[in-house]
């Protein structure tokens, strides 16, 4: 079975869906947006019509992407955790007419599946922080705060080291250019090779949601020590903190662990936390941190 399959196989999603997450969203109010259950999906075929091959191929904290896993199926069904889950898929007729989302299901159980940042979650933040110049988004990943700029018509700048989102984000754009008049730019490459200086006051919010260390590996990035993470997180935050338009908001989404190591002794505490809507019925809980730049 090649990548299309399984993608296919999993999210089927047709473009008619992605357009009636596009109108459900713009519908609802600040408030109803703010109210959303943690657990709502909504927007989420939208992200997945376009990057969901590339969250799959994700390394997640175990060393495994999903298509690594169903290459190895066989081997993986030695093992006895995942004789387990698939004898109680087996006897509750879960899955019973798809196999690869009954391995997908065991995935997610045994190694983590990889979320997006969701559009609601973004719109959440604009509302309650409307940038009136551009937001910059050094991670830009899935698409979920591009989503949300270009429903609130803000401007936005993003960069992801990944370039094999870059065909993603092209369909994105052409499918909703004439739907938003926010001007963007994408660039692909390395956060930290970038010459924020030229952003000078270009944006008056940062908002964005960093790798977590080596917690998840996306593609075309490589591992790097505790070290190496410690000096990437404080030149890239530095720089971006440096060149953010007086008065503008510094938002940032990351483990609290990363958040006491390094934001906080940059930058102080936080003048607000608001902890993250997931999907994911987890207990682990993680935060989006708020700061004001005075000067």
């Amino acid at each position: 079975m090649d990548k299309s399959q399984i993608v296919k196989g999993l999210k089927d999603v047709t473009f008619p869906e992605v357009l009636k997450d596009w109108v459900e969203i713009n519908a609802k109010s600040p408030e109803e947006i703010e109210n959303l259950n943690g657990r709502s999906r909504l927007g989420c075929n939208l992200i997945d019509y376009y990057f969901f091959e590339q969250r799959i191929e994700t390394i997640g904290n175990k060393g495994i992407n999903f298509f690594q896993f169903v290459n190895d199926i066989e081997d993986y069904k030695k093992k006895k955790y995942i004789q387990t889950l698939l004898t109680y898929c087996d006897n509750h007729n879960r899955y019973k007419d798809s196999i690869i989302k009954k391995y997908y299901y065991c995935y997610g159980l045994c190694f983590g599946r990889i979320n997006a940042f969701k559009i609601t979650n973004a719109l959440q933040i604009y509302n309650r922080y409307p940038p009136s110049i551009a937001v910059m988004d050094p991670f830009c990943g899935f698409g979920g705060r591009l989503v949300g700029a270009m429903m609130k018509n803000i401007n936005y700048i993003g960069i992801d080291l990944n370039k094999d989102l870059e065909p993603g984000y092209q369909s994105l754009l052409k499918d909703f250019r004439e739907k938003t008049t926010s001007k963007i730019d994408i660039l692909f490459q390395d956060s930290n090779t970038i010459d924020y200086s030229a952003y000078k006051n270009k944006y008056d919010m940062v908002f964005t949601s960093p790798p977590y260390e080596n917690i998840e590996i996306y593609k075309n990035m490589e591992r790097k020590s505790i070290q190496e993470w410690t000096t990437f997180y404080k030149e890239v935050f530095q720089k971006l903190w440096d060149n953010l338009q007086p008065s503008g908001t510094y938002i940032i989404n990351i483990n609290e662990s990363i958040y006491m190591k390094i934001l906080e002794p940059l930058f102080g505490p936080s003048t607000e936390s608001i902890l993250l809507k997931k999907s994911s019925k987890n207990d682990y809980k993680e935060y989006i941190y708020i700061w004001k730049k005075i000067n």
